[in-house]
């Protein structure tokens, strides 16, 4: 991938893990100061933006099932094992007031497992279920994409007469809520395999047209008032969607993602002079995923365990866990890989 490319997707990724923090810790920060985070959208952002890095891993040379399996285990479980136990260990903490995007609180025993071994196999979203770990809503995106990584490899991957039934497995083990916005992680999948056919002077109307776009259907809420719409047709349907009711409006924001990828990838050289930025991108990006599953979990540990109230102290203390949090887990990627190929052999 050129550099450039990689550079500006990692810009992407981590302004989207940003605007998800602030989307829920903004309304508790600064409750007489509200601004309209784009908390939902950026998280179909990192859709597009996973099938496209997913089609790229999958089709390196030399990749077969157990590259797939290793990489993409090593990848989720180094993430999603720290947060479980974080969501563990600041329970005694926390107490039972909710704050913005907590979820609920005075969870007993039962329910409190529950939760956290449903997120543990991946299936918390899967059908009617709707368990976020316990403190930890974001959570359920990484249960979408785990069952998207699963039918992409089993697609890719499997001999051709168990293609389609490892396909189905897969599907059926995800649900109908996943599979609904599937379409939007496959615009990803698309966008790779379409790289490089966007003419190059097509390539900045792309990059910014699509853009534009993007940030009017989320201005507007436009997929808020197609959901509502659905509403008023079929009200409990909708209502058993969850993340996924506003499937329409995700549906055009993800073509709006792929089009300004497809006009990044057509720039190709003068995207370069994001290098002058290249060392703080990289360093940035490189925490999104802690930044993505740990900051609620610690938000609440701060407000509620701690007491910290201040907006600032408490952004300070934050970034501060959630660099030494990531050091000590999606730094150590190398670490779950080699575990994952032992597990493997």
């Amino acid at each position: 991938m050129p550099v450039s490319l990689s550079l500006y997707l990692d810009l992407v990724r981590f302004l989207a893990a940003v605007a998800v923090l602030l989307f829920h810790l903004w309304p508790q920060w600064f409750p007489g100061f509200p601004l309209p985070w784009p908390g939902h959208a950026a998280v179909i952002v990192f859709f597009v933006l996973s099938g496209y890095m997913i089609a790229h891993a999958a089709h390196q040379p030399g990749v077969d099932l157990r590259t797939y399996l290793q990489h993409r285990a090593a990848r989720v479980l180094s993430v999603a094992l720290p947060a479980l136990l974080l969501s563990v260990l600041v329970a005694p903490f926390v107490g039972t007031t909710p704050i913005h995007s907590s979820g609920p609180m005075d969870l007993d025993p039962a329910a409190f497992w529950g939760r956290i071994l449903a997120s543990l196999l991946f299936i918390g979203q899967s059908w009617n279920l709707a368990l976020a770990p316990p403190y930890n809503q974001p959570y359920w995106s990484l249960c979408y994409e785990v069952w998207y990584y699963a039918m992409y490899g089993a697609w890719v991957f499997a001999p051709r007469r168990w293609r389609w039934p490892a396909l189905l497995l897969a599907a059926l083990c995800a649900g109908p809520k996943i599979l609904l916005l599937a379409p939007v992680w496959l615009m990803g999948v698309a966008t790779w395999h379409l790289r490089g056919r966007l003419p190059a002077n097509m390539a900045v109307l792309f990059f910014f047209g699509f853009m534009a776009a993007g940030l009017l259907l989320f201005w507007f809420d436009v997929s808020v008032l197609l959901r509502n719409q659905l509403i008023r047709v079929w009200p409990q349907v909708v209502q058993q969607l969850n993340e996924s009711a506003l499937f329409i409006g995700d549906y055009l924001l993800g073509i709006a993602v792929a089009g300004n990828f497809l006009g990044a990838i057509a720039l190709g050289e003068r995207l370069r002079p994001l290098l002058r930025i290249e060392r703080p991108v990289r360093f940035a990006a490189s925490y999104s995923f802690s930044i993505y599953l740990y900051h609620m979990p610690l938000a609440l540990l701060l407000w509620n365990g701690f007491g910290l109230r201040s907006p600032l102290v408490s952004a300070l203390v934050l970034a501060a866990m959630l660099l030494g949090l990531g050091r000590l887990t999606e730094h150590q990627l190398p670490l779950y890989r080699r575990a994952m190929r032992r597990a493997m052999a």
